[in-house]
């Protein structure tokens, strides 16, 4: 049980990191709409959440052709 509430909390924070960088990249562009800069952010931490999800099992499906 401790090494599931380590692990979320290890994925929670870096989730909180990229979505951190994220808004602090998106903050310039809407200065004016910080609603905007939340929006995007979130968007932009999803795709690349899910782009690393995607890629991390075409590394695995590649591994077990190789192994054959």
């Amino acid at each position: 049980m401790r090494a599931l509430v380590k692990r979320a909390a290890n994925v929670a924070s870096v989730l909180a990191i990229i979505w951190g960088a994220c808004f602090l990249m998106t903050l310039p562009f809407g200065v004016s709409d910080l609603g905007f800069s939340l929006i995007f952010a979130t968007v932009l931490t999803a795709a690349i959440v899910v782009l690393v999800g995607v890629g991390k099992l075409f590394k695995r499906g590649w591994d077990a052709l190789k192994g054959r």
